[in-house]
């Protein structure tokens, strides 16, 4: 490709758009041709794209974007600051990532279809994981409010479990756990069982990883939660959450870890939560091993002296 002529045409194309864009009393135009300058903004975007001019590319797709919003195509208009966004990934422009992503969003929302936008803001927080995990949690965090906002939070589980799953790589295990049980919930609006169940388990897992007996505490305040929902309190997911408690509480790491190889339930969890689950017990065994007791009554590590998921339960029953 020759790059030069390519750079040619898109400056060709740019100076007949931003023309169009002003009023012009020789050729009897008195105000803003929108509908003409937005498709040569589209033609010049393209081609500063393919000859390798990123910044002039997004700036274009900018006002290509404007323009379309000027004539009242906000979906196109949402699409264009999309790619606006993903430019701004390959420019290593992070803040602009977001908020191209946000404007996106907003703009899918105008055209009535917030679901589209609540995607953007997803795909966007994906592109900023590694740079800037803060940005991409509160992209995230945005997204899902765009669904629940939409009523269609039920099919935002790719998003649940990508949310999730950043927050556990950057430890934020409370986070984690918090989003987990929020996926639980909307998990019940479309009868996903399985899904809610291995939130429910995932969010266990998180909490007992952070490796204190606070948050230890706290794993089984949502596992008490999520007992609450009838679909949990007899899964397979929950009998494996009880009997690591159990586990806990009888004071015996190894106790721990064969609990967490001989259940299936650990082995199903999305990848990172596995991961998690995996290395249990992590950091100061003994008060973590305290406040378990403390919870659930006593244990001997193997299951017996606890309450189980259904009010009790034997050491067939857990282990």
């Amino acid at each position: 490709m020759d790059r030069g002529r390519k750079l040619e045409e898109a400056e060709h194309h740019m100076r007949k758009a931003n023309k169009l864009w002003a009023p012009s009393i020789f050729e009897l135009r008195l105000k803003p041709d929108w509908e003409g300058a937005a498709p040569l903004y589209e033609k010049a975007a393209l081609a500063y794209k393919q000859a390798g001019d990123l910044e002039k590319s997004r700036a274009a797709y900018e006002r290509a974007a404007m323009s379309q919003e000027k004539i009242g195509s906000t979906w196109h208009a949402a699409k264009h600051l999309e790619t606006a966004s993903q430019i701004s990934k390959d420019l290593g422009d992070w803040a602009q990532v977001a908020e191209f992503a946000r404007q996106a969003a907003s703009a899918f929302a105008q055209a009535g279809r917030p679901t589209a936008g609540a995607d953007a803001l997803s795909r966007g927080a994906k592109q900023l994981e590694e740079a800037s995990p803060s940005d991409a949690h509160a992209l995230y965090s945005e997204a899902l409010d765009m669904y629940e906002v939409d009523g269609k939070e039920g099919q935002a589980s790719d998003v649940f479990r990508q949310a999730a799953a950043c927050l556990v790589r950057n430890g934020k295990f409370s986070d984690a756990a918090a989003l987990l049980m929020r996926f639980g919930q909307a998990c019940e609006s479309v009868n996903a069982r399985s899904s809610q169940c291995k939130a429910y388990l995932g969010a266990v897992v998180a909490l007992l990883y952070a490796g204190d007996a606070r948050e230890a505490w706290q794993a089984r305040v949502v596992f008490q939660d999520a007992l609450a929902v009838d679909a949990f309190s007899g899964s397979e997911e929950a009998f494996a959450a009880d009997a690591l408690f159990l586990a806990y509480a009888g004071g015996a790491a190894d106790a721990v870890r064969g609990v967490v190889q001989s259940k299936a339930p650990f082995r199903q969890l999305d990848t990172a939560l596995g991961r998690l689950a995996a290395k249990l017990p992590v950091g100061d065994f003994e008060p973590q091993a305290r406040a378990a007791k403390d919870l659930v009554g006593g244990g001997d590590g193997g299951g017996g002296g606890g309450a189980g998921p259904c009010g009790g339960g034997s050491d067939d029953e857990l282990m």
